[in-house]
């Protein structure tokens, strides 16, 4: 394809990603959203009260007036947030993407949040103003950073109304989401504070292409994350043990067996499991685990259940015959023994041999963006009372999420594409709080220190606990 007609396509993508679209079209997909999200999502009305979500459902649709796909998708989101469920998500159309990534509107930077400062991690350019890692952001354009995060809330749909996620997912995808909130922009005056000094000073940083910002030449230094699977024996008698996620590892039944037969041999008496990444997984794989930590198998859910126009979809699935799907009373339940932590889908995984099952006191460090599976395992070993969490609240409620099998539609006339959940696992828990995560029993932010010197401030913690602990 020669410049010239790339030229053209961009420009008739562009025009088409910014044109006005009629009120009535408009109204057509948010009305079959909104029905699509009555019928299929199990938690739409979980954690506030039916009446209040419709009256907030009706509000929106009311300022909704002749706009681009770009406004519109705000309305989308903004329904999308009332679930309350962060497996829950909304996807603009490619090209209405596009419109911001070739026409340079993204703020080429990348931030990690400490206690709600906006610390900077990646400057994504070769022309540097002068950003160093390890800065702090106050402003862009004139807004502070909390002023930024109340105009990026109706972008990030979080589980409940766990806070801790909410800056995490925004670290994920700042640039995006600012763009989506402010729109195309061709420079940035970006207030910042030196890090070790008070020195506060403004810098100006040309917008780029999504494109350019995956060019990882002339970057700041990246943040450390442990994101390996990892036993490690940090001493004779403390252990480590990292697990980023539920999904990833070739053979978790192999992992987990040689790593508690490591922690058997070597008499750990405190053990560090990390997870404060894990963004979940595989069910299953979380139960192996606390089958590792817990003696006797006990009720994870109290159900899981399904709508039966779904149900009717997947019931031929191999994961829904393991699971024992059943109906009862024309709603789909799953069978009660797949209710319990024993119980590993269609894995086929066996329980760990009594001898490695670990008897001695654990630390689970946690963050906003322990999610989904990783969430469940948090929440089995609090509802168990068997670890000493450090951290933060959990990215994931305490009493269960809607995940699962999920439902994708487009809406007819934006083309906006919508991920509905549909499977809602509910914990066996009674949270004296609905709507928030496993709280930790000591809270421990990454601090700006340990983000610019790379340290992991929830482990650096539960060494010196532990210590406090022995003498």
């Amino acid at each position: 394809m020669n410049k010239t007609v790339f030229t053209l396509l961009l420009f008739l993508f562009t025009l088409t990603a910014t044109s006005q679209i009629s009120k009535e079209k408009l109204l057509a997909d948010y009305d079959f959203l909104v029905e699509e999200l009555r019928a299929s999502h199990q938690g739409l009305y979980q954690y506030i009260d039916k009446q209040v979500v419709e009256l907030k459902i009706d509000s929106i649709r009311s300022t909704i007036k002749s706009s681009n796909k770009v406004d519109f998708f705000k309305k989308v989101n903004a329904v999308i947030v009332l679930t309350n469920e962060g497996h829950s998500g909304a996807e603009l159309p490619f090209w209405t993407q596009v419109r911001f990534g070739l026409s340079k509107s993204f703020i080429p930077i990348k931030i990690e949040f400490s206690e709600k400062k906006a610390v900077l991690t990646k400057y994504f350019s070769k022309n540097n103003p002068g950003l160093q890692f390890g800065y702090q952001i106050l402003a862009i354009n004139g807004n502070s950073i909390k002023d930024i995060m109340e105009k990026l809330k109706p972008y990030i749909v979080t589980d409940g109304f766990i806070e801790t996620s909410l800056y995490e997912w925004v670290s994920w995808n700042f640039p995006l989401y600012y763009a989506l909130a402010y729109g195309k922009q061709k420079k940035f005056v970006i207030k910042i504070k030196k890090y070790g000094s008070g020195e506060i000073k403004e810098l100006i940083v040309k917008s780029k292409s999504a494109l350019k910002l995956k060019n990882k030449k002339n970057t700041l230094q990246t943040i450390i994350r442990q994101n390996i699977f990892e036993y490690r024996t940090i001493s004779d008698s403390i252990g480590y043990l990292s697990i980023p996620n539920f999904y990833s590892n070739e053979n978790f039944e192999e992992f987990y067996k040689k790593s508690f037969k490591s922690i058997k041999e070597a008499g750990i008496k405190h053990l560090i499991i990390d997870i404060q990444n894990n963004i979940g997984g595989n069910e299953g794989n979380e139960n192996l685990l606390a089958s590792y930590l817990i003696q006797e198998p006990y009720q994870k859910y109290e159900s899981v259940l399904m709508p039966i126009t779904e149900y009717n979809k997947y019931k031929d699935d191999k994961s829904i015959i393991a699971d024992s799907w059943e109906i009862k009373d024309n709603v789909p339940h799953r069978g009660e023994f797949t209710l319990m932590s024993n119980y590993f889908s269609d894995f086929k995984y066996q329980m760990p041999i009594k001898e490695l099952v670990y008897e001695g006191d654990v630390y689970v460090l946690t963050s906003g963006i322990t999610f989904s599976g990783g969430a469940e395992f948090v929440s089995m070993l609090k509802m168990t009372d068997r670890a000493i969490f450090i951290g933060q609240e959990s990215g994931g409620t305490y009493e269960g999420n809607v995940s699962g099998y999920n439902r994708y539609i487009k809406l007819p006339k934006t083309k906006i594409k919508i991920k509905i959940p549909i499977v809602h696992f509910k914990m066996n828990v009674k949270p004296d709080i609905s709507g928030r995560g496993v709280m930790p029993d000591y809270e421990v932010p990454q601090s700006c220190e340990d983000i610019v010197s790379g340290k992991n401030s929830k482990f650096e913690f539960a060494l010196k606990l532990i210590q406090q602990r022995k003498h």
